[in-house]
């Protein structure tokens, strides 16, 4: 290549990534404008990104490990490796976070997320197609795909994927002999490294698409491209080792201290409606349209999780690909690839307007090693890229008239346009005066352990923790991962989703006393608040409402006598409650002569059968700790979840009674069964209508000992 020619390439790929940033700007920034305090995306896992830049300053400021924190979830810590604290872009927003802020570090870095992947992907199109403006087309494809525009609102780690198209482009320079096998190794060693340390996820699903895009090429190119194939594997385990050897500290910490055996969240709530692929959600422009609402609404995910909108525009463009270049083997490739990511897209079972088809190849692929904890619908992202080399491909080649060219992509661009709606990609960070003006440090000590709510997700605790430049600690927070100790607790669960909890104040007095907590911090904002303030009232200790939030001071050893109770009869009481109250309310509801066709936990609220206090949220896919309704077979079945241990009992009492006891749910359970017991999963016990009967009438006639016993001298002795 001549000195003009690297110059003229060095012009186009500033132009390029000057087109791609100002796209960013005006479609991410321009709500920011006149509203100080106000971040890019929605809901609580921005401000849970921003706990993490500051984590990875202040951990290194103080000789902290920053893999294990005991700021949250304290006094017993965190494994923090298994959460989305992404160290690259923390690294890089350090001189940023002490000049400007953590809200201004935290916009700045995600507008550059989608154009850096953008600028990715054009480098990778102009390899292959050595055509400029094709090339930006199929940048902008992948960077500003709906699975970006979804992902850009929650989460930095799955949008910092500029890595993915330059390992491809890295491969295709290694193919055409334009690097080493050396020099491959090592920048495909930098590259995996840097994907890992922005979210270990995509790294996986880059070694599960590589490796099956390497047997597809395998098995459709010629000889001499195999040759040339075969000769990558060599270098590439050499990138591999280099890289398990950079991240070997972040691997130790990840396996070292156990790890998840299945997915972390469920596939099926995770992947791709098949309506979803031509009718867009709000992220999109067309979206906004009323009738594409009442669709989207019945998609599994909310509209961050559900990236596949393809449009019918750049579908049909696929399908001219097709048959344009099906006969060339890269046509073929292209093609099938497209076809298993999107197939893998769409999870373990097909799913029209939110209604479960049949199974996907998903339902046995998916419970392999490595690929069970990846989420289908992120798949998505593989196949934008795909797309977008195709695109690039045909209108480099294509012989059309340029005007034909350019109203083609005027209507691909119009199809997937954004939402240009400047509010509706920003949102306000609203923290209550008690963390902003320190009135913290008046009524707290330093490193004292506070209980936040609202829980976990449902708020902006981290974001207290960070603006009190991490004064105190938490018995909480929002990590993605609870450590098993804290998710068991019924407590957490009672506060997280706003479900029943028998004895609150006694469950809420156990949980304060098992983790050393001294305050209770409430917002107000929660909108179960009224709800949960009876049973914070419920503690015996007055509450202060100061600078917008309440405030429990709990005396030292208030709860002494609560600190001796074991965890497992503490979870175990309550389960054995709740599904005593579920239970009768099934018998009175059946024996009133109701369908069980139509029994559901909302019909048992709905007819005033269930405790009154009890809370059923009915919205779709709504995070629930109990189910009740028809099972398999014509039965009754109820759902309830937890550990083995804080199931057991109930087991043990119903296993000579029901006619099928699943635990794991949907597995079978034998008195040989030994799951495991640090994980949080559904019991489901089946009954038939002569078993439901026997079972009430049981229930009444000798009440278990949860029902007769005190809450402390029961869960000591065992209910």
């Amino acid at each position: 290549m001549t000195s003009p020619d690297r110059a003229q390439r060095r012009w186009q790929s500033l132009l390029a990534l000057a087109i791609y940033f100002a796209i960013a700007v005006l479609l991410l920034d321009r709500g920011l404008v006149g509203h100080p305090g106000y971040y890019i995306g929605r809901d609580t896992d921005p401000p849970q990104t921003m706990w993490f830049f500051n984590w990875w300053r202040f951990s290194l400021a103080h000789g902290l490990n920053p893999f294990v924190s005991d700021w949250v979830w304290a006094p017993l810590g965190s494994n923090l490796a298994w959460a989305t604290f992404v160290p690259l872009p923390a690294w890089f927003s350090i001189p940023l976070q002490v000049t400007v802020g953590e809200p201004a570090t935290y916009n700045l870095i995600i507008t550059l997320a989608l154009p850096l992947a953008a600028f990715s992907a054009f480098l990778l199109c102009r390899h292959v197609t050595r055509a400029f403006w094709p090339s930006v087309l199929g940048g902008y494809i992948f960077g500003f795909s709906s699975y970006m525009l979804g992902e850009v609102l929650v989460h930095l780690d799955l949008v910092s994927v500029f890595p993915v198209p330059l390992i491809a482009l890295l491969t295709l320079k290694k193919l055409d002999g334009e690097i080493s096998a050396r020099r491959f190794a090592l920048l495909l060693a930098a590259l995996l490294t840097m994907q890992f340390l922005c979210f270990p996820e995509l790294f996986a699903t880059i070694t599960i698409v590589g490796g099956f895009a390497l047997l597809l090429g395998l098995a459709l190119f010629g000889q001499d491209l195999r040759t040339r194939l075969i000769g990558l594997i060599p270098p590439a385990i050499a990138g591999c080792a280099i890289t398990a050897g950079l991240l070997s500290p972040y691997l130790f910490y990840m396996l070292a201290r156990g790890f998840p055996h299945s997915p972390i969240w469920k596939p099926g709530t995770y992947s791709a409606d098949l309506l979803a692929f031509v009718v867009p959600t709000e992220t999109v422009m067309l979206g906004t349209a009323r009738l594409a609402g009442g669709i989207t609404q019945t998609f599994q995910s909310d509209i961050y999780e559900n990236g596949a909108y393809l449009g019918i525009a750049i579908i049909f463009f696929i399908e001219v690909f097709r048959r344009r270049y099906w006969r060339e083997p890269v046509g073929k490739f292209l093609t099938l690839m497209f076809v298993v990511l999107v197939i893998a897209a769409m999870g373990p079972s097909l799913h029209i307007a939110g209604q479960q088809g049949f199974w996907m190849p998903w339902a046995i692929v998916g419970r392999l090693p490595l690929i069970s904890v990846a989420l289908p619908v992120r798949f998505m992202l593989y196949a934008f890229l795909v797309v977008a080399i195709m695109i690039a491909i045909w209108f480099a080649a294509s012989p059309a008239r340029p005007l034909t060219k350019r109203m083609a992509a005027a209507v691909i661009l119009l199809s997937i346009a954004p939402n240009m709606n400047a509010s509706f990609w920003v949102s306000s960070l609203d923290i209550p005066a008690f963390f902003t003006d320190r009135t913290y440090a008046t009524e707290l000590e330093p490193r004292e352990i506070i209980m936040p709510l609202p829980w976990g997700q449902r708020g902006n605790s981290m974001y207290w923790q960070l603006q009190s430049d991490m004064y105190f600690r938490m018995a909480g927070g929002w990590t993605g991962i609870s450590p098993f100790e804290f998710a068991r607790m019924p407590v957490a669960n009672y506060f997280y989703g706003g479900i029943d909890l028998p004895e609150p104040a006694d469950q809420l007095k156990a949980y304060i006393a098992r983790f050393g907590v001294q305050a209770v911090i409430a917002d107000p904002i929660e909108p179960n608040f009224e709800s949960f303030k009876q049973t914070l009232d419920g503690l015996g200790v007055e509450g202060l409402k100061e600078k917008g939030v309440w405030i429990y001071k709990i005396p030292p050893d208030s709860f002494a006598a609560y600190a001796k109770l074991p965890s497992a009869q503490i979870e175990a009481r309550a389960n054995a409650l709740r599904f005593d109250a579920i239970l009768e309310a099934a018998g009175k509801y059946l024996a009133t002569g109701h369908a069980l066709s139509k029994l559901s936990a909302l019909e048992l609220k709905r007819l005033d059968l269930l405790p009154h206090d009890w809370l059923v949220d009915a919205t779709p896919h709504a995070y629930s700790d109990w189910e009740v309704g028809l099972a398999a077979g014509g039965g009754l079945g109820i759902i309830i979840v937890g550990s083995y241990e804080g199931v057991r009992p109930l087991i043990e009492r119903y296993r000579g009674i029901a006619s099928e006891i699943d635990y794991p749910a949907p597995t079978p359970w034998t008195p040989d069964s030994h799951p495991r017991i640090d994980v949080i999963q559904p019991l489901l016990v089946t009954f038939n209508s002569a078993e439901l009967a026997s079972a009430v009438q049981r229930l009444r006639d000798s009440p278990p000992a949860e029902r007769t016993t005190p809450f402390v001298a029961g869960a000591m002795t065992g209910l």
